[in-house]
């Protein structure tokens, strides 16, 4: 018998979705895999394809990082995450960090290109409910990124 968990793996992976639930994943582990200051001064922003997309807060920083960023690749490979690379942006904080206050992000409107993926996705998923279930879940994840 199959778990439920293999079950929604196996779906996810089918359904193009599984590297994206990984960055969720991913951005809600990032201080507890990189500890201070280092999470303090960078934070995941995309991913696509194994190659992993990092803000860096700080000039300084950015050009720091260049020089572990065969030690940083090596904490990500269980994330999927094969290469990375680094720019200058926004450094958003995780709001699962330790010892912070839960942070609220505001949610915004999905855009008709993202609706229509979202539908696309789903579209070839038989049960009314877990199809209700997986859009649901993605429009959750796509509306409240900061």
């Amino acid at each position: 018998m199959k778990t439920a968990g293999s079950i929604l793996s196996y779906v996810f992976k089918n359904l193009g979705v599984e590297e994206k639930i990984r960055f969720e994943s991913l951005k809600r582990q990032w201080h507890d895999i990189f500890g201070e200051p280092l999470s303090l001064h960078t934070f995941p922003v995309d991913i696509k394809d194994g190659e992993l997309l990092i803000n860096v807060d700080s000039p300084v920083w950015l050009q720091q990082l260049k020089f572990f960023k065969q030690d940083i690749l090596k904490k990500l490979q269980a994330h999927a995450v094969r290469e990375i690379k680094f720019r200058h942006g926004r450094v958003y904080q995780s709001r699962f960090q330790k010892n912070s206050e839960p942070q609220t992000h505001a949610t915004r409107h999905l855009t008709d290109s993202e609706i229509n993926w979202i539908d696309h996705t789903v579209s070839s998923i038989d049960d009314a409910d877990l199809k209700e279930n997986i859009k649901k879940a993605i429009e959750t994840s796509l509306t409240h990124n900061p």
